[in-house]
This record gives C-alpha cells, structure tokens and sequence, in this order.
C-alpha cells in the first residue's frame, strides 16, 4: 500500500505541500509530547504511522486518525 507522493508540478503546489507537512509535523509534536496515561495507545499508534511513513507526516497523521477512528467505533 505504499505509493510514492505526488510530486508537485507548480511552486505554489510545493508550497501547499509544505504547509501541509508543517501543520502535520505540528499536530504530531503536541499529540506526543501529552503525558496523560490514558493516550498512551495513541501516542503509540501514531509513532507507528510515522515509522512507517518516513517524510509523509501528513499521510502518517491521516492514518493515525482514520485507526483511532476505527477503534472508537468497534
């Protein structure tokens, strides 16, 4: 299921691109760096999906996501 990221054909493309990293990497930074023993399986999960979606911060957020959203449903 690994796809190469599109590639950006414009500046201004790069630049959404980029943004898009930045604001990730951000939701990800604050999401680990929570102490509350109840999220400790999320704060797991998302290591997880950031090994294995080295440079795609926003791909491993949306995944983390998408599995915490799963589980809360079952």
């Amino acid at each position: 299921m690994s796809r190469k990221p599109k590639i950006p054909v414009s500046i201004s493309e790069e630049v959404a691109l980029l943004e898009l990293q930045l604001q990730s990497l951000e939701i990800i930074e604050d999401i680990l760096s929570g102490t509350d023993p109840d999220e400790a399986e999320a704060r797991l999960s998302l290591r997880q999906q950031v090994d294995r979606n080295p440079g795609q911060p926003q791909r491993a957020l949306l995944v983390h996501m998408l599995t915490i959203r799963r589980s809360n449903l079952s």
